[in-house]
């Protein structure tokens, strides 16, 4: 694991990457999708040790996005991070790693 996910408690969870930030003197819970990692930081697969690299080669582009929605009010405490929060590189993605359809 990177100094970046040591730092932030990163692990991977049902496709996803949560981590934590300090923000106003308290932890915030952050959540970054499989696909933003696919598509913004080239992560090479979907797998939890691809997804953690992509998550440190990204690192300033993921403090800044977090920092810009963390006074979002969540239900459930945790801010997400999608495609739509970062410029795609390429177009990959769809469905996170983990993900399955209601109906599947």
């Amino acid at each position: 694991m990177g100094e970046f996910a040591k730092q932030t408690f990163a692990k991977y969870e049902d496709g996803c990457i949560r981590f934590t930030l300090e923000e106003g003197g308290q932890q915030r819970l952050f959540e970054i999708s499989g696909d933003a990692l696919l598509q913004a930081f080239d992560a090479r697969d979907g797998s939890a040790s691809a997804l953690l690299d992509a998550f440190e080669k990204g690192r300033e582009q993921i403090v800044s996005a977090a920092r810009a929605t963390a006074s979002t009010p969540t239900a459930e405490g945790v801010i997400v991070l999608g495609s739509g929060d970062f410029e795609a590189k390429n177009a990959r993605g769809g469905i996170s790693p983990g993900e399955r359809k209601p109906d599947e």
